[in-house]
């Protein structure tokens, strides 16, 4: 008998609440029960990490993509993403920390939300999660959610919701600094916290105008004609948390998520158009048209590593989702 052939990866992954999973193709992708979006395995944000691509997994964990030397590795602790929504990175001073809370409404169990973690700060040396920073940290009730964590500008904005004997509270708050964690227990000594009415907070977190984007996005989408729109979330090594830029239109928004930094610029919208420029010196720009999703399927958020693409996918249904996962291809030959 002759060596075995090696088979060719397809490329496609799918999540489960164990871990990521090769799949042979996209039919052999097992179901999954619709959950909340907030409760369902999928990818929530996309940061670079001390110059390493790494996705942020709700329920399981930091997916870093690797080096030529080093494979890709899931980092994760039970304690954080078990129990609780990762909503998304924040990367500081060489420090990088996630943004936790945990939705009472979409909660499995009954009663009153457990728990108040905000912040889990990440160790890149070990792959580790460090000591956490909690509601009472700052002042607010053991039972407050921080559901929304935002830097706009050079201020951060953050919204608490707190439900207890049937009633919700939103607390509103902007500060010029995010403690890291590892700096517990020195709560808050820093520029004071002010709290903010509802009307001057969503004033405060609006998204961008696309106007105000990075030229080397505007740049890149040049062409898409003026009334379309869309919504970007964007990341860099140089931002500190994602940030959302919108650009009105007579069309449906289109979503999509994007990276820039001085080298290369990408954008990937939700039904897989994906706009890329290599090399921001040369402004060579290029499109290419990802496999088209079956329907209810979209794609989100992305990393570049290499000259491999990888692409976060999944099943939407209004507020909830499906099956989810990755696909990992190779960036055609010539435009890398």
């Amino acid at each position: 008998m002759g060596e075995a052939v090696p088979q060719e990866k397809s490329g496609w992954y799918y999540f489960s609440n164990t871990g990521i999973h090769e799949a042979k193709n996209p039919a052999e992708i097992p179901q999954r029960p619709f959950r909340p979006w907030t409760e369902a395995v999928r990818v929530s944000d996309a940061a670079i990490i001390q110059g390493v691509p790494a996705f942020l997994i709700n329920r399981l964990g930091i997916m870093t993509s690797g080096s030529p030397d080093t494979p890709p590795a899931l980092h994760t602790a039970a304690e954080f993403f078990e129990s609780n929504t990762a909503a998304g990175f924040l990367t500081s001073a060489g420090e990088t920390a996630i943004h936790f809370y945990k939705s009472s409404f979409f909660s499995e169990k009954n009663g009153k939300s457990s728990g108040s973690v905000i912040l889990a700060g990440y160790k890149t040396s070990d792959g580790s999660f460090a000591a956490e920073l909690t509601a009472p940290d700052i002042g607010l009730a053991a039972g407050s959610q921080c559901v929304a964590l935002d830097k706009i500008g050079s201020r951060w904005y953050a919204a608490f919701k707190l439900e207890e004997d049937n009633k919700v509270d939103f607390t509103y708050l902007e500060f010029e600094l995010v403690p890291c964690p590892e700096e517990i227990p020195n709560i808050y000594s820093v520029s004071g916290i002010k709290k903010l009415s509802t009307e001057a907070y969503r004033n405060s977190v609006k998204p961008f105008d696309f106007s105000q984007a990075p030229v080397q996005l505007r740049n890149l989408l040049s062409r898409i004609p003026d009334e379309t729109a869309f919504s970007l979330r964007v990341y860099s090594p140089d931002l500190e948390t994602t940030q959302t830029f919108t650009s009105p239109g007579i069309s449906a928004s289109v979503e999509g998520s994007a990276f820039f930094s001085e080298e290369k610029t990408a954008v990937l919208f939700a039904d897989g158009t994906f706009y890329y420029s290599p090399n921001i010196a040369e402004g060579k720009r290029y499109i290419l048209r990802l496999p088209v999703l079956s329907n209810g399927y979209v794609y989100t958020n992305f990393i570049l590593t290499g000259d491999r693409l990888l692409a976060a996918w999944e099943e939407q249904r209004f507020f909830e989702t499906g099956r989810t996962g990755l696909l990992e291809i190779k960036i055609p030959d010539g435009i890398q």
